[in-house]
């Protein structure tokens, strides 16, 4: 039908054509419109419902004409007065007002619908039926479904026929449909018809005399149970069809496709038990299959519910980096689910008592208790924490049995659950939700329980794994800076060290001041490229070394120069450099400089009155060529003058695409405050601010300012 509705279609306006320039030439001009319009919609009927045009006639009464319309189907039409914002289902309601007399005769391999017209419509325009029962020799089920609400019987039958009509439409005006979907429709349109046929008369006389429910029978063959199979997976694979292509007003609305399964089945059913000579099977109404469908989707929903918010707890999870950020995430999210009244998430110490990282819904005399729970206690979290099993308390009765201090403990509860926290075998703590009234925990509530436990466990294992990483990092971290500063008479010193990323990672920066001899001391500030051990290995390396190299060196640019070429000796696996400036400090009346860079950014100058110059002193990479340049300067630190040195994470710290820079050092150090741990706790909060959170490198800053004696 569908691979040839184009010519369907063209057979509608060709037939539509001809009644109009026949009823012209009969000298009928006022019927001409009238005309036009019935044969279109006979036609029609017939291409979409009666299993395609056989023949069209148009035949000359005395006043008027009589159109005739043949089609394969021996299927009775039925008017049904639909709603005005159906799709289709209007087209014999309109034949009936339009016509003087219309019938349907019987043919020989389908039937003939015809309309008479004249012009002069009585009130109730006779309709003429010469149909044979398509039945007759067959003997009849006579099957009650029972009251079903006549809008729904009568939306479901307009349903289907707008279905027809469009993808008919589509297939026309587009691409024609794959053979499969022109089958499906082929079935839809023209398999158990006299059932469904039967259903669309019975609504009719309702909506005709406004009853609110029809009250279905049908009398079938028992042949029909097959047809009807037939046509329902048609039809299912027709709205899987039509959800896939985004035809979402084709589909079947649930109600509808509710209401056709519903049917169907007990039809099937009702038949298939009268050809085995078995007695009907008991009706199930459809208000039960409706209530029925209304719990199930109750049901679904909640598992839907949980299950999205396993995922928003998972997604929580993903960055919860610490016990008490876990138990905000699965405590509220797992209190809503379950409709507790309070929950808690209680862990594992090397002490006797349980910690408590997080609770919700207690009051504080409960969240106290649970502070002090020791792991050795005979209450639910400790006891599923020390056995592994989960608990379930379901009433008042369960609770008193197994745990008779709760009632003290906690007396407001009368049911409870509590689960452990296990990961690969550790048992981390126990999570624990309450209820205030009796709870009867089916497997659909337990396994949730126990997925939100399962993530939880893997969170906190995740969290604890992390600060041991951090803490680790941090100890390796302290390892590659001095412990404290030298005192050095006649300045004032101060260092800041600032990690990225939490202290998850080791950075390369260090700094250093050591003495090398009397009244001098080795200054140095330098960055190893990377992060984590290698960084720290390389880290290590340079700073030992550099400390190795000056009890013999005094020339900033030597020492560099050796450490060089030690780094090119020392046969690491992987390419790793260094940037470095290497100074020393010497006091004989007053303080001098004597400073060598190795691809460093340039230490500044701030003048006791507030002008700033950067020492531009150049040199190479530490760790990448065999011949490396260094140059050296050598000057005095006058009187509170300060020295500022800093490693790239000063001038590449970035908010979008503004740096730092220079020009951010500058503005700082202009208006440095006198005091070397001031004004290094300024640059520090300025480039904090600048980029408005955590660092994305590591930062080290080491300021020297010369002080009156005894000062410093």
């Amino acid at each position: 039908m569908i691979e040839g509705g184009r010519a369907a279609l063209e057979l509608v306006r060709q037939s539509r054509v001809a009644a109009a320039d026949c009823a012209r030439a009969l000298g009928f001009e006022r019927l001409v419109d009238d005309v036009e319009l019935l044969t279109t919609e006979l036609v029609t009927n017939a291409v979409l419902h009666g299993g395609g045009l056989e023949r069209f006639h148009l035949r000359v009464l005395e006043r008027g004409v009589r159109i005739e319309v043949a089609d394969r189907s021996p299927s009775t039409p039925v008017v049904v007065h639909m709603s005005e914002d159906a799709g289709t289902g209007r087209g014999l309601v309109l034949v009936s007002h339009l016509a003087e007399r219309w019938g349907i005769e019987r043919a020989a391999d389908g039937k003939v619908v015809w309309a008479e017209i004249t012009g002069n419509i009585g009130d109730r325009p006779p309709i003429v039926f010469d149909i044979e029962d398509p039945w007759a020799e067959e003997q009849l089920v006579h099957i009650e479904l029972g009251e079903v609400p006549t809008d729904l019987l009568v939306g479901a039958k307009a349903q289907v026929d707008t279905l027809i009509r469009e993808l008919t439409l589509i297939s026309v005006g587009g691409a024609p449909l794959p053979p499969h979907l022109s089958e499906l429709i082929d079935t839809v349109a023209h398999r158990f018809t006299e059932g469904r046929q039967a259903l669309k008369a019975q609504a009719s006389r309702a909506v005709h005399d406004a009853a609110p429910v029809t009250k279905l029978a049908l009398d079938l063959p028992t042949s029909a149970a097959e047809e009807a199979g037939e046509y329902l997976v048609a039809m299912e694979e027709l709205d899987s069809y039509c959800r896939a292509k985004r035809l979402t007003t084709l589909a079947s609305p649930p109600r509808h496709a509710l209401f056709r399964r519903w049917y169907i089945h007990e039809t099937i059913a009702q038949l298939r038990a009268a050809a085995e000579g078995k007695p009907p099977p008991p009706l199930e109404p459809f208000e039960t299959r409706l209530l029925g469908e209304v719990e199930r989707i109750a049901d679904v929903q909640v598992v839907a519910d949980r299950t999205a918010r396993l995922y928003t707890v998972a997604r929580a999870l993903a960055a919860a980096g610490t016990p008490e950020a876990v138990a905000d995430a699965v405590l509220h999210e797992g209190v809503a689910a379950l409709g507790a009244s309070a929950a808690g998430l209680l862990l594992a110490s090397h002490a006797d008592r349980l910690v408590l990282p997080g609770a919700v819904g207690y009051d504080e005399e409960v969240v106290n208790r649970l502070r002090t729970e020791s792991r050795n206690a005979e209450l639910p979290a400790a006891v599923a924490l020390r056995t592994g099993e989960a608990i379930w308390l379901e009433s008042r009765h369960d609770r008193d049995g197994r745990f008779p201090q709760l009632i003290g403990f906690e007396p407001r509860t009368v049911a409870l659950c509590a689960v452990p926290l296990i990961v690969q075998g550790r048992r981390l703590g126990a999570l624990r939700f309450s209820f205030d009234e009796t709870r009867l925990f089916d497997d659909s509530e337990r396994d949730f329980v126990l997925a939100l436990a399962d993530q939880t466990a893997q969170a906190l294992a995740r969290a604890q794994l992390q600060a041991e990483r951090i803490e680790v990092s941090q100890r390796l971290q302290r390892s590659l800076l001095p412990p404290e500063l030298p005192v050095i008479p006649g300045l004032d010193v101060a260092a800041r060290y600032h990690p990225f990323g939490e202290g998850v990672e080791v950075g390369g920066d260090f700094y250093d001041l050591w003495p090398v001899g009397p009244n001098r001391w080795a200054l140095a500030v330098g960055d190893a490229t990377g992060t984590g051990p290698e960084a720290a290995a390389l880290t290590a390396l340079v700073r030992h070394s550099l400390r190795a190299l000056t009890l013999t060196e005094q020339r900033p640019e030597r020492v560099l120069a050796s450490l060089n070429s030690l780094l090119l000796a020392s046969g690491l696996e992987y390419e790793r450099f260094c940037t470095a400036v290497l100074g020393f400090v010497s006091i004989n009346g007053g303080v001098t400089i004597e400073l060598s860079n190795a691809g460093h950014p340039y230490a500044w100058l701030r003048h006791p009155d507030g002008r700033v110059e950067e020492i531009e002193v150049d040199g190479s990479l530490l760790g990448v060529i065999d011949e490396p340049e260094f140059a050296a300067r050598s000057f005095t630190l006058e009187p509170g003058a300060q020295l500022v040195l800093f490693t790239d994470g000063v001038v590449e710290a970035r908010h979008d695409d503004l740096f730092f820079g220079t020009s951010g050092v500058s503005r700082v150090l202009q208006s440095a405050p006198a005091g070397a741990e001031a004004a290094a706790a300024m640059l520090e909060q300025a480039v904090l601010d600048h980029i408005g959170g955590a660092p994305t490198d590591d930062m080290a800053i080491v300021v020297l300012e010369t002080v009156e004696e005894g000062r410093g």
